[in-house]
């Protein structure tokens, strides 16, 4: 009974709290402080699984003129807590995006295991309002697991396209909404109903390809994917290019 009455407790706290200005914000704090550390630990279980894939897909960076010269500017949107910074050619110096700014300790931490990549900047904003970063001033964008979570895809890839120098290319890979008619895409419909509150906005639904091939950019590249994960909802994957 004592549990009980603790857990109401809890609940009645939580509650006072929301009804102020300060304890909104205190319980904001808090909420980000946990996603952040919750992020950095999926991150990388994420990354031993799917580590394959994202050599391919950041493949040819290596080779990009830039990061020949050792000069490659990067901008990654919801960069969390760095978890890509592995898969960057030495030299690779980042600007890195998010929202939350209780990412930075394990940004930092990255950085620093990673000494080759050079954490340039970390901007706090959300994709589809970066207005800190400078017109045609990066040589290529990333976006991994962030499309699910933005308000405006158009207007992220909007964003990107004028961020990224010409030529530049935007790489990502994003979950996305499995193939109409499988049991997947059942599961998808009926559990995003409640979804995007127990992960910081994320849906289930994304199709990004849809936004890519009507964006502008000069050339899309795509492939739909199931990646190797253990939870059927978010297996279906999207990873590619397009091309500035």
């Amino acid at each position: 009974m004592a549990v009980v009455w603790w857990i109401v407790a809890f609940f009645v706290i939580i509650v006072a709290a929301a009804l102020t200005q300060q304890g909104r914000a205190i319980l904001r704090l808090i909420y980000m402080k946990v996603y952040a550390y919750i992020l950095s630990r999926i991150a990388k279980s994420y990354n031993k699984k799917m580590t394959p894939f994202k050599e391919k897909l950041f493949e040819d960076l290596k080779t990009h003129p830039a990061a020949v010269a050792g000069s490659l500017t990067v901008l990654e949107i919801g960069v969390g807590a760095g978890a890509n910074f592995k898969f960057y050619p030495p030299g690779t110096s980042v600007i890195a995006v998010d929202p939350n700014p209780e990412f930075d300790k394990y940004l930092l931490k990255n950085a620093a295991e990673f000494g080759e990549v050079k954490l340039r900047e970390f901007v706090i904003a959300s994709g589809e309002d970066m207005a800190g970063v400078a017109d045609q001033s990066v040589d290529a964008v990333v976006c991994t697991l962030v499309m699910c979570s933005v308000a405006d895809q158009p207007k992220v890839l909007s964003e990107i396209k004028r961020v990224l120098k010409p030529g530049g290319k935007f790489y990502y890979m994003e979950h996305v909404h499995g193939t109409p008619g499988t049991w997947v895409y059942t599961k998808q419909n009926w559990l995003d109903i409640i979804w995007p509150y127990l992960s910081d906005g994320c849906t289930l639904r994304s199709e990004l390809w849809t936004h890519l091939d009507t964006a502008g950019f000069s050339e899309v590249d795509y492939q739909k994917f199931d990646a190797p994960l253990k939870m059927s909802l978010i297996e279906p994957h999207l990873m590619g290019t397009a091309t500035k």
